[in-house]
């Protein structure tokens, strides 16, 4: 059986929808909810794209909710000082009674730290910040007095009490980088999340079998890793062919989206192409780019199921993430509004067939 769990990017500012949201999650059978930890609107969403700040307000939805497990996807290096950041998730941890987990990523789009007047350094140099945070973080969560001297923190008989109830589950994105991430999951992470920006099947087979190897490497069974998936979900009312489907809502997509868009495509086009030369080509459209930057399930329940089996199910990954009307418009304010009726028509009529 696939589990679910469901990804609020944007019920916006409005605090009221994602209170209820969160609740009919879990009255709906989603094993989890997972926030956004942006600063501005992402990739298509304009700057100003309301967001809540997800360490206010998972305590919150803590005292919401009753069993739902709640978390950040992801929260990056260098937006809070880790020792912060523990105290924060160790006293959510505590009020949720050990609900809380953490998705851990190595960066976001410029616009996250330039809006903000923070340094955007190189993904290596994120990676390395990362690493040293989620260090940092277990020791004060696990030892009476933390003492660590980085490159980017100096912390010495750092405290955090009180501690998480349990160990706080770690989640790392699984991305696009060959070389290191694959063995940063598999040294210190739970579970692996695979980012939206790999959406070609080939391309999550590699990867994923990357983090495999790199488990041998170090003597772990990859089966300890728990895998999951951000899905954009968009129902229609009668079968459609699902490539024309997804060209027609880049189509009524938002002007402002494609204007977003084509400048994060050219970001993400220099970083991705030189690594995946087969798969991103060195120029392209806005529809390619679209295509190879989300993995967006459009159609009936019937085909929104045969399309998760496909693209989570089939290449070994445990548990779909569910984003109402994924990446590209779900800002704006007519899918914001239309949430609700998508999270439960996925649990009522979707998540039966993912049982299999």
């Amino acid at each position: 059986m696939t589990s679910c769990s469901l990804y609020l990017s944007t019920a916006g500012g409005d605090w009221d929808q994602t209170r209820s949201l969160a609740a009919a999650a879990e009255r709906l059978g989603y094993r989890a909810v997972w926030l956004m930890d942006n600063t501005a609107g992402w990739a298509g969403a304009p700057h100003e794209t309301p967001l809540l700040e997800p360490w206010a307000a998972i305590p919150a939805l803590a005292e919401a909710t009753d069993r739902i497990a709640l978390g950040t996807l992801a929260t990056p290096p260098g937006r809070r000082h880790p020792a912060i950041l523990a105290r924060q998730i160790a006293t959510a941890d505590r009020i949720s009674d050990g609900r809380v987990e953490l998705t851990m990523g190595a960066g976001d789009e410029p616009q996250m730290y330039e809006l903000m007047g923070q340094p955007l350094l190189e993904p290596g140099q994120r990676i390395d910040q990362m690493v040293e945070e989620i260090a940092i973080m277990r020791s004060l969560w696990t030892q009476r007095r933390t003492t660590y001297h980085g490159s980017f923190y100096d912390i010495t008989d750092g405290v955090c009490e009180p501690k998480p109830e349990a160990p706080i589950p770690l989640w790392i994105p699984l991305a696009w980088g060959k070389r290191r991430m694959p063995s940063v999951i598999a040294k210190w992470a739970d579970g692996f999340s695979v980012a939206p920006h790999l959406a070609p099947a080939a391309m999550v087979r590699s990867q994923v079998e990357r983090v495999q190897r790199a488990c041998e490497d170090i003597g772990r069974h990859s089966a300890s890793l728990r895998s999951n998936r951000l899905v954009g979900v968009t129902f229609t009312d009668t079968e459609v062919e699902p490539a024309e489907a997804k060209r027609r809502l880049l189509a009524e997509a938002d002007a402002r989206t494609r204007q977003v868009m084509d400048s994060v495509g050219q970001y993400w086009r220099d970083i991705l192409h030189p690594q995946w030369p087969d798969d991103v080509p060195a120029v392209y459209s806005f529809e390619d780019f679209y295509d190879v930057t989300e993995f967006h399930c459009v159609g009936t329940p019937e085909q929104v199921a045969e399309q998760i089996s496909a693209g989570v199910s089939e290449l070994g990954i445990a548990e779909v993430v569910v984003w109402p009307h994924g990446m590209l418009r779900s800002w704006e304010p007519s899918c914001v509004a239309a949430q609700a009726d998508l999270v439960e028509r996925f649990a009522v009529e979707v998540m039966p067939l993912l049982e299999g």
